[in-house]
């Protein structure tokens, strides 16, 4: 809509009717934020291969040790909350009560060790 009117009107007048600022405009023309770069591509495959099971440690350490590229710990770490790549955490496992087993068996024996025979009891 701005390009149509553009050659009658100031950029600036129509944003103002239409009640967008002027700096989001130049921001949305420019392509603000969709350009990936070759090392978030990376990252992101890396990720997808992974399962998305790493970390962003592990992650730069991956980079490093099988393609060669030195980032800095934290530009891992934006890239990956850029992108919304977090590792899942595995869940904690639940255990049983320690102490009283929920399975009582009865009392047959009733406290009466004596036997006549060995293995009877």
């Amino acid at each position: 809509m701005v390009e149509q009117f553009r050659e009658k009107y100031s950029v600036t007048s129509i944003l103002k009717v239409l009640e967008v600022p002027r700096s989001s405009y130049y921001r949305w023309t420019k392509g603000f934020g969709e350009h990936k770069n070759e090392h978030e591509e990376l990252i992101i495959e890396i990720c997808k291969a992974t399962k998305y099971r790493n970390g962003h440690r592990k992650i730069r350490a991956i980079l490093k040790r099988d393609h060669h590229i030195h980032l800095n710990r934290n530009t891992v770490q934006k890239i990956m909350q850029k992108y919304h790549l977090q590792c899942r955490v595995k869940p904690k496992r639940r255990w049983k009560s320690q102490g009283e087993s929920e399975v009582i068996a009865p009392n047959i024996i009733n406290r009466d060790f004596s036997a006549c025979k060995p293995n009877e009891k």
